[in-house]
């Protein structure tokens, strides 16, 4: 099953309600969705990455497509591979950046994936 949710900007409260309160019950089948501004990869501190950690033990694989208030420089600083015909970067074994421009086939659906509008407060980041 595919479920989509917009923004998280890396407010854990908000992936947590998610994937503990929703009343899903999850699955190695099941793929999440962020569209745009996931922020779990913004300052590189070390409660992102024990956050990321967590997230990396959940059945489900997390899906996000950057938005406009993102860290690019951190988030393109992994490697580049290939994911069900798209381009992506691997934060963890289950959560996935997926590229701008691409095309992904995800459990027999096409997505194509672009990027966020422009940021009005991008001067002070």
């Amino acid at each position: 099953m595919i479920y989509i949710t917009g923004d998280t900007h890396g407010e854990q409260n908000r992936m947590t309600y998610i994937f503990s309160n929703s009343g899903i019950v999850w699955t190695s089948d099941d793929y999440l969705i962020v569209c745009g501004d996931f922020g779990y990869i913004f300052r590189g501190k070390d409660y992102e990455i024990s956050f990321l950690n967590d997230l990396e033990n959940l059945d489900a694989t997390i899906l996000f497509i950057d938005g406009n208030h993102e860290n690019f420089d951190l988030l393109y600083s992994y490697p580049v591979e290939t994911w069900n015909s798209g381009k992506i970067h691997r934060i963890r074994k289950n959560v996935i950046h997926l590229m701008r421009g691409q095309v992904f086939s995800i459990d027999g659906y096409t997505f194509f994936t672009m990027g966020g509008g422009y940021s009005l407060d991008k001067y002070i980041r």
